[in-house]
């Protein structure tokens, strides 16, 4: 039985075929829910019939099916405008919307394995868009014919090279554009703290007065910190040091096997408190304030709780940037963390000390398939484009390695059992953690199309949280959500001033503003950071200057 189940997980590690043999016997045993869904899908096929029809007699008809805002596949016009084109569009679409929602609505099944069968049935979907192959793909059969083939004589070459130098992966940036330090991660400063964890940086000032509390940001370990700093124009580091606030950031070790038994009591201990505390005496602070991003709002918040339970006035206010403390809903990467995903990731583990940089990008591209696997492959192969030097694709493809201990750990007491939310059922050296406990102010943001932090589920720590808690929701995903700075004026956020418990009845009640919501962060962060110092020199004497950013921990692949 054993060796049928390791079978099992080699082959099958994320439970697709069990995930979807439970989807497909709750449809046989209701034949009228089956029944309810052919007959939707004979009706999409009768207007996609009539509306062919009368184009090809040369009518205007209305499209039976049109792509999902912001799916880019179909934007060429021949699309619309060719019938062939339109018709086989058409079908793609009728025919992808009627396998997801026939799983979607199917009853009697559990909810995590309905989402984590229509994840992967729309990785085939994606996959089988007719944009991805040549001859139904009207911008590459243009661009064949424009360049007499050289395009894909060229998509030849890009596939060897991406065969030798990619893992066989479509190469999403050209990463010989940028290196750490010269055109990413500039901003000045210098390491003023290191242990065998984490590095601690401490920015250069740019105004001749500074607010006296410093602010330590906790960036996510998953990837490296510079997405904070990637360039001047777009640095959230340099948009806080710009307005005065003495910044520090943590940047986190990229772990090898020598770490495989680091837990995330010592990211929390070793890491973020031992961090925060050197920046407190440097400054000569009694507390900080706390800017935390993703995991490492949830490590925040374990940290808040932790210092709750021993009474323990260290932090000021803290800030959570797309981050989560409730699982239930974390979104499209639930699909790949069932019990059966799990188990193969922690032998995985066990057997390296920690989860390769490579296996969590490949994951995160599958969020976003269309755009991050098969556009590129579209753009690399069949248009023989060379990959883009875009400094935000640069950092996604500059991934971390997990910790065995801890992210097996985070996986299961996080994404499985949703523990953090439930009060004293997670500790810390004896402290049991419970989230109510924390009455710190809070500024909280969560973005309104964010794939990896739904915005709903960030949402429930204006709940969970004792404290006072201000919600902002802003505009786009993950990181172009929060990465909008305000001289760009792009984009949009929300606020209301209360937060009910349904963030649906938030939302209708909330103003909407054009732009960023960093200035109104900047001016509650400025009310919570202490009266205005003249500038101080980067370390002390009893943590010194040790080299210019962004450090060294940063550079490990």
């Amino acid at each position: 039985m054993s060796e049928l189940n390791d079978l099992t997980q080699m082959l099958d590690p994320f439970g697709i075929a069990k995930a979807s043999s439970a989807v497909w016997r709750a449809m046989l045993a209701d034949p009228e829910h089956l029944a309810r869904s052919q007959q939707q899908l004979a009706g999409a096929w009768l207007d996609f019939v009539k509306n062919t029809s009368a184009r090809a007699l040369g009518k205007t008809a209305q499209d039976a099916a049109k792509p999902a805002k912001g799916d880019k596949r179909f934007a060429h016009p021949a699309w619309d405008d060719n019938p062939g084109f339109s018709a086989l569009k058409q079908a793609y679409l009728i025919a992808t919307s009627a396998v997801l929602s026939t799983i979607e609505t199917t009853p009697g099944v559990d909810s995590k394995m309905v989402r984590r069968a229509r994840f992967f049935a729309k990785q085939f979907a994606d996959a089988m868009s007719p944009t991805n192959f040549a001859f139904f793909n009207p911008l590459v059969i243009e661009e064949t014919l424009r360049t007499g083939g050289q395009n894909l004589a060229k998509g030849m070459r890009n596939l060897i090279e991406d065969l030798q130098e990619n893992d066989g992966k479509p190469a999403l940036v050209d990463k010989k554009a940028f290196e750490v330090g010269k055109n990413v991660a500039t901003s000045r400063g210098s390491v003023v703290y290191r242990n065998d964890l984490a590095e601690l940086i401490q920015f250069e000032a740019a105004t001749a007065q500074v607010y006296r509390r410093p602010a330590v940001i906790v960036p996510p370990w998953i990837n490296k910190y510079y997405v904070l700093d990637l360039r001047p124009e777009n640095s959230f580091v340099k948009g806080m040091v710009d307005r005065g606030f003495t910044t520090f950031v943590i940047s986190w070790r990229n772990p090898d096997a020598s770490l495989r038994d680091t837990t995330m009591a010592d990211y929390l201990k070793r890491g973020l408190l031992d961090c925060s505390r050197v920046a407190s005496e440097i400054c000569g602070t009694p507390d900080v304030n706390l800017v935390a991003y993703c995991i490492g709002g949830t490590l925040t918040a374990m940290a808040l709780a932790y210092l709750a339970g021993r009474n323990e006035k260290f932090v000021q206010s803290a800030t959570f940037l797309a981050s989560l403390t409730d699982f239930a809903d974390a979104g499209e990467i639930d699909a790949f963390l069932g019990e059966d995903a799990l188990a193969f990731l922690e032998k995985k583990m066990g057997e390296r000390g920690y989860l390769d940089a490579s296996e969590m990008s490949n994951s995160f591209n599958m969020l976003r398939s269309n755009d991050l696997i098969w556009s590129v492959a579209v753009n690399r192969y069949l248009l023989g484009k060379d990959a883009p030097a875009f400094d935000l694709l640069y950092w996604n493809s500059d991934s971390t390695r997990m910790p065995a201990a801890m992210h097996t750990y985070y996986l299961r007491n996080m994404y499985l059992e949703n523990n953090l939310v439930k009060p004293g059922t997670l500790q810390i050296e004896g402290v049991p953690l419970d989230l109510g406990n924390i009455h710190n102010d809070v500024y909280c943001v969560a973005t309104l199309e964010d794939h990896i932090a739904p915005w709903r589920s960030v949402y429930g720590m204006t709940q969970t949280f004792g404290g006072d808690v201000r919600f902002r929701l802003g505009h786009s995903g993950h990181i172009a959500g929060i990465i909008n700075p305000p001289a760009k004026n792009k984009g949009s956020w929300w606020s209301a001033r209360s937060t009910p418990p349904d963030p649906d009845a938030w939302l209708a009640s909330a103003d909407k503003h054009d732009g960023s919501w960093w200035n109104d962060w900047h001016a509650w962060l400025g009310e919570r950071s202490g009266r205005l110092v003249p500038a101080r020199p980067r370390g002390s004497s009893e943590f010194p200057p040790q080299e210019s950013a962004p450090g060294t921990y940063v550079l490990a692949k």
